[in-house]
């Protein structure tokens, strides 16, 4: 927990003065709910969320400050929606039999016109753009 709340105070999102606080409601939860509770021991990650589960045995008064901490934790990107989008993304602008050089040359023109704000699906094609350039 120490190590946490130092990157997250260089980070400037936890401040400094409260981390004797959060530190103390961490000892407590420990002490007083994940060790004498079967919840945790119990917790079944196939068909439950963690999120609730932090959420309706932290979310108190008592737990406010580790709360709040926690809650960043489990927001954080865990950076598989960059790859992720890219598999998508390669999944619509495939076309059976399509040669290598035109599959990698898509996904360029795609990802800028995502990066506009667009949409590839509203891009008007006109009869310029389907002719075969002369290289």
């Amino acid at each position: 927990m120490n190590h946490i709340l130092n990157s997250m105070i260089e980070a400037k999102h936890v401040d400094e003065n409260v981390c004797d606080e959060i530190l103390m409601e961490f000892d407590d939860y420990l002490d007083n709910v994940a060790l004498k509770h079967s919840d945790f021991s119990e917790f079944p990650p196939e068909n439950s969320r963690v999120a609730e589960f932090f959420y309706e045995t932290m979310n108190t008064s008592k737990y406010r400050n580790l709360w709040k901490v926690v809650e960043m934790l489990l927001l954080l990107s865990h950076g598989q929606a960059t790859v992720e989008k890219g598999f998508s993304i390669n999944k619509k602008v495939e076309v059976e039999n399509m040669k290598e050089l035109s599959y990698v040359s898509q996904r360029p023109v795609c990802d800028y016109i995502n990066s506009t704000g667009d949409s590839i699906h509203n891009i008007k094609i006109t009869n310029i753009m389907r002719q075969k350039p002369n290289f």
